[in-house]
């Protein structure tokens, strides 16, 4: 079955997905995707467990700062570039490996960063160089002539729909509801095969998947069904489930009827397996970081995400799942001001949340079947505006976990010199590696075939190298 006739199914019985309740039409689609899954899913083999984690940095991570070249020329290219917003060298750990791309460079990470740097150099966290919104690969020159350009660059809605879904503000569907749609009938509960952790996000949605919606203590249900007295009445719960459930006179009635039916029972089976999981609880401890600052990753609302998904992920194997695709998010990237104050705060609240997480997944024995990868908006400029940095275009990601291939720098790192090639404006990196490539690199670990990468990434063919390798 290819992911061309999974998508027919769902035009034809489309997802509705609103705090949890799934319609009817999704049903009878993945009904239809059950019973022809005896072509089993798409074409790769899933009989194994895989998932995939989103961690969405919003706001346009100012990733220049995360992974600093620090031999004497690098270096002085970066300090003159970022002005007040440069970090000192003995703020810096140096990666022990130099990258095979980049010979005669060497790079480094701030302290604040250390749990990711130890990920590193365990060879559990591969770096990738300077990814942004591509549509095909651009020069300076297809910039200044307005030629291949995403559209309506350096917009926080569009580019963070950008990154998602391939399109601007507006798009229906994202490539991890795409992944979702290549590989649902692998699961025997459709309904929890892409999982939002981070509210409505445009990248789990798909043709025939919609995003199941956790909180930090679990799904989320109707509280007026679970609660004994409602309004200081016992009553109150049943008159509400006979009200939620009537089938009514109308065909829409009916179906909004089977709507909150499905909603409810798929509340009442994640949280009955999730009583029955293990996943160690987010530590209390007060944790001082190198600025002087401090961090506690139980009040971390990152933390406490990645931790839902962890014991999501736990149900998920008990319910037989084979691929899953989450997404995780957190705010406050957007640095225009105080960004020297603000930003290791930021570092250190991804960099331990994160390191947490890895710690959490290998406990249940999927170390090499969990993998984290960061995304935003987009980067910001290496130039100064006096308190912080403006919208940028291409930045620096991370990939970790036991599958990928780490201690290395994947992609071309930039010359960070003002005026070079790699540099349109104001600090602004033009993209050596899309978006594309490097979901399409995650994609084909899920399991995605060559045949339905060009569904889930439209724009692939446009791009020579559809594995950048780092997994």
């Amino acid at each position: 079955m290819s992911l061309n006739r999974r998508n027919l199914l769902g035009v034809a019985t489309a997802a509705a997905v609103t705090n949890g309740l799934l319609s009817s039409r999704f049903a009878a689609g993945l009904a239809g995707i059950g019973a022809l899954s005896a072509h089993s899913a798409a074409s790769a083999a899933t009989s194994d467990y895989k998932a995939l984690v989103c961690l969405f940095m919003a706001g346009g991570n100012d990733s220049h700062n995360w992974l600093v070249p620090v031999d004497a020329g690098s270096y002085a290219e970066y300090r003159s570039a970022r002005g007040d917003l440069a970090m000192p060298l003995q703020g810096l750990s140096a990666l022990t490996r130099a990258p095979r791309q980049a010979v005669g460079r060497q790079f480094a990470m701030p302290a604040e960063l250390d749990p990711l740097r130890e990920l590193y150099e365990s060879g559990q966290l591969a770096l990738v160089a300077n990814v942004g919104p591509l549509e095909r690969p651009t020069t300076r020159a297809d910039f200044e002539a307005g030629r291949r350009l995403p559209p309506r660059l350096f917009s926080h809605n569009d580019q963070s729909s950008n990154w998602q879904s391939m399109g601007p503000e507006g798009a229906r569907s994202g490539w991890g509801g795409r992944i979702g749609d290549a590989l649902v009938s692998a699961n025997p509960h459709p309904i929890f095969t892409t999982v939002s952790a981070a509210g409505n996000a445009v990248f789990l949605g798909g043709g025939s998947v919609a995003a199941y919606q956790i909180g930090a203590v679990g799904p989320v249900g109707m509280g007026g069904l679970r609660d004994s007295s409602t309004l200081g009445s016992t009553q109150v719960s049943e008159a509400l489930r006979q009200t939620l459930f009537a089938a009514g006179s109308s065909p829409f009635q009916a179906d909004l009827a089977r709507v909150n039916k499905r909603s409810v029972d798929a509340y009442a089976l994640m949280s009955s397996t999730l009583s029955t999981v293990q996943v160690g609880a987010l530590p209390d401890q007060t944790r001082s970081l190198p600025n002087g600052g401090s961090l506690q990753l139980s009040s971390l609302p990152l933390a406490q995400q990645l931790r839902a998904v962890a014991q999501t992920i736990a149900a998920g194997r008990q319910l037989g799942m084979r691929r899953q695709v989450f997404m995780v998010s957190m705010a406050g990237f957007d640095t225009h001001g105080s960004q020297k104050r603000d930003q290791p705060a930021l570092m250190a609240a991804v960099a331990q949340s994160t390191a947490w997480f890895l710690s959490a997944v290998r406990d249940q024995g999927l170390a090499d079947a969990v993998t984290l990868f960061s995304a935003s908006d987009f980067g910001r400029t290496l130039t100064s505006n006096g308190d912080g940095s403006d919208h940028g275009w291409g930045s620096h990601h991370f990939v970790a976990g036991g599958a990928v291939r780490g201690r290395d720098i994947y992609g071309r790192f930039p010359t960070l010199a003002l005026g070079s090639a790699d540099e349109v404006g104001s600090g602004r990196l033009l993209p050596s590696a899309s978006v594309t490539e490097y979901g399409a690199s995650l994609a084909r670990w899920m399991g995605v075939s060559n045949a339905d990468l060009a569904t889930v990434f439209p724009g692939i063919g446009n791009f020579g190298s559809q594995d950048m390798a780092f997994i």
